[in-house]
């Protein structure tokens, strides 16, 4: 992995001073081929005229030549002239010499100061610097510091990535992290932001002025897994958006991959030949594939030990629609190596183990099974390896896929608290901190007008094709006391799903007659139908009785609960047409029950309601305002009362006679023996007549 990082940097710009001499008062153009270092002793004129170059010397601190001889390109040894530059002049005209590089003050900077020990870093045309900076102490610039270039991946044809995306050079600042002993599993080359040492507290703050869309200039912190620098999505602001952090995680294409059917960077196929634990492949691949290789990094081939694993929830009865895994061989990369031998040059693969199927509910195989189309990988069983169908059909032949992974996660964040069981304040109390508490909190703020912003806390979105059944956008798990907790003002819907939603906990207006939506679910009549009706829970005021706290409010006694369809309504409102319901503490019979057809509507609130309804009071006694059809028989065990006729197509009772004509009965009470039917006439008053053949 590459780390791309921007670094701001303060500019510091100290200005030089040089001493400048000019020696040759004509035109020079270079006559002999001399070098850098070396001094020319000819030069020709813009006439054309080779003539001699004088040779002079400078003064050193002691007043002695720098140089009093020199050969020259006759072999033979010449005397120097010996030249002074001057400075300036004293006010008697006597003249001022100019100081040696060795008495120059320290803030003139000559050649002989760049890049050695006390002194600068000197420049290139370009402005790079010509030899490595170090320090212990800080270093600013206004503008970006960059340590040379990601260097350019091979453009390799299978990974889709062309040459303008993801195979750019790009700046890059590289930290070399020393591991230690608190440090065992840190990869190399991380970036680690600490205080004075990498152990102590940091606080680390991003700071930016959102102006734009996206990677220009929309997003402050943008976190992507990406297959190479540049490649991936934008920061996944819209087009009038800001975000402050966009994290973003895909199954991106393997950092490498070769095979007989995947061609590398000049072309060439590749045949693979698998060992117990690890791979042959002919010819070597190209030197290139070294930049790919890492230790530890994930190796995985598209050879399958068994059939497709379906697991999870079914709930419409397919399997396929269930989740799935196939039975990869795979393993973890020890080491890499090329070389030549009688069959020609190939690439070496040795991983830390023996191939073995990366799902860990597949079917188990032999030991030191090698991977093999056709071949038999568990001998008790009879199963062999094939070529994966699902994931990488489009391949008729074994692939080794270098840097992949079967699941990746946006973010996975753990909030742990430990405890040392039987420790109340010993030795093993020291190792943990005094926090018993785990929070992660999402705020959202607004201050100003009622209903004048919107405010979204989380969405859980998804989009593309169906994924498999045992797909969810919330999982709550764990011995969680409360899977979901939700406290809201009175105003407020705990719950808005397109198959449920919730009311608010604020009841409806302290009015007769007035209704409040307490819950309702949605379905389409059919899968087909194209719309959706609803079932309802409401409730409704039937008086308002007060209570000690408001005498104009409702109470308990006063609200009755409606639970029924209602056709053509709307969310969160009792509105539409109603069906039936199931009434409970209902307004003409206080604490009772009720179930009620649709012609009970045009009744509420009027003082016969209750009409179309089949009411069970508070004791159990049952009255119906229509007639009642038995087709199995009655049976009663207590007195019957009823206010209208009574129609029955046959009736049976016990036969049975009064004790005397002035036993126990009530008016309109009759029965029957054997010989007589009996009638109470008034209170305690019998009358019989006789009963004969036909």
């Amino acid at each position: 992995m590459v780390s791309l990082m921007k670094i701001s940097f303060q500019k510091k710009i100290s200005f030089f001073k040089f001493g400048l001499f000019i020696c040759v008062l004509t035109s020079i153009e270079k006559y002999n081929a001399a070098t850098a270092n070396e001094v020319p002793f000819f030069y020709k004129t813009t006439a054309g005229l080779v003539q001699p170059v004088g040779v002079v010397s400078g003064l050193n601190s002691t007043g002695s030549p720098l140089a009093t001889t020199y050969k020259g390109s006759d072999g033979q040894w010449h005397k120097a002239s010996v030249i002074v530059q001057i400075c300036g002049a004293k006010k008697d005209g006597t003249p001022i010499a100019c100081p040696s590089p060795e008495q120059l003050p320290p803030d003139v900077l000559t050649t002989s100061k760049i890049n050695v020990e006390s002194g600068v870093a000197g420049l290139d045309t370009s402005g790079h610097v010509t030899a490595p900076v170090s320090t212990a102490g800080s270093i600013s610039a206004e503008t970006q510091l960059s340590q040379g270039k990601v260097p350019s991946p091979p453009i390799l044809p299978w990974t889709g990535w062309t040459a303008s995306l993801g195979h750019q050079p790009l700046p890059s600042v590289t930290f070399n992290t020393t591991k230690q002993d608190i440090m065992a599993a840190i990869a190399d080359n991380m970036f680690m932001v600490g205080g004075h040492n990498l152990a102590d507290s940091v606080f680390s703050k991003f700071s930016a002025n959102p102006y734009g869309v996206g990677d220009n200039g929309g997003c402050v912190h943008s976190v992507l897994m990406t297959f190479a620098p540049g490649t991936g999505t934008t920061c996944g602001a819209g087009g009038w958006d800001a975000v402050t952090e966009y994290e973003k995680a895909q199954n991106n294409a393997p950092w490498y991959a070769t095979g007989s059917t995947l061609a590398d960077e000049n072309g060439i196929t590749h045949a693979i030949t698998f060992t117990s634990s690890g791979a042959i492949v002919r010819p070597a691949l190209p030197s290139t594939y070294q930049e790919f290789m890492h230790s530890g990094m994930h190796v995985l081939t598209n050879i399958v030990s068994g059939p497709t694993i379906y697991s999870g929830l079914n709930l419409d009865g397919v399997t396929e629609h269930e989740n799935q895994d196939q039975q990869f061989y795979g393993n973890t990369l020890s080491t890499s190596s090329q070389g030549v031998d009688a069959n020609g040059s190939y690439t070496q693969f040795t991983m830390m183990g023996n191939w073995l199927p990366i799902s860990s509910n597949g079917a188990a195989i032999d030991n030191g099974h090698i991977p093999l189309v056709g071949s038999i990988n568990n001998i008790s069983t009879g199963q062999k390896d094939f070529l994966d169908q699902v994931e990488y059909s489009k391949y008729s032949s074994p692939i080794l896929v270098f840097g992949t992974y079967i699941k990746h996660f946006t973010r996975n964040t753990t909030c742990l608290v430990q405890d040392s069981s039987g420790d109340t304040g010993g030795g093993l109390a020291m190792h943990l901190g005094a926090s018993r508490k785990c929070d992660e909190e999402l705020d959202n703020w607004y201050y100003g007008a009622d209903y004048a912003a919107t405010m979204h806390g989380l969405t859980i979105g998804y989009g593309g094709n169906l994924p498999s059944n045992d797909s969810y956008g919330l999982s709550v798990a764990g011995a969680w006391p409360e899977g979901y907790r939700s406290w809201l003002g009175p105003n407020g819907h705990d719950f808005d799903g397109d198959e449920f939603k919730l009311g608010q906990r604020q009841g409806s207006t302290a009015a007769v007659n007035e209704q409040a939506m307490i819950a309702e679910w949605w379905q389409q009549p059919s899968s087909n139908a194209g719309y959706v009706e609803s079932v309802k829970l409401w409730s409704q005021v039937d008086g308002v009785s007060g209570n000690s706290g408001n005498p104009n409010s409702a109470n308990g006694q006063d609200i009755s609960y409606w639970l029924g369809p209602r056709q053509s309504s709307s969310p969160f409102k009792v509105d539409g047409w109603f069906e039936s319901a199931i009434t409970f503490n209902p307004s003409w019979s206080k604490s009772g029950i009720a179930l009620c057809g649709s012609q009970s509507a045009q009744f509420i609130g009027l003082s016969n309601a209750g009409s179309a309804c089949l009411t069970v009071d508070n004791w159990g006694n049952t009255s119906i305002s229509g007639s009642v059809a038995i087709g199995n028989g009655l049976t009663v065990k207590g007195g019957t009362t009823t206010l209208g006729d009574v129609v029955v197509t046959s009736l049976q009772e016990n036969l049975q006679t009064p004790s005397s004509s002035s036993a126990d009965c009530q008016e309109g009470q009759f029965m029957d023996d054997a010989n007589y039917h009996y009638v109470c006439v008034k209170k305690n008053t019998w009358r019989r007549v006789a009963l004969s053949d036909f």
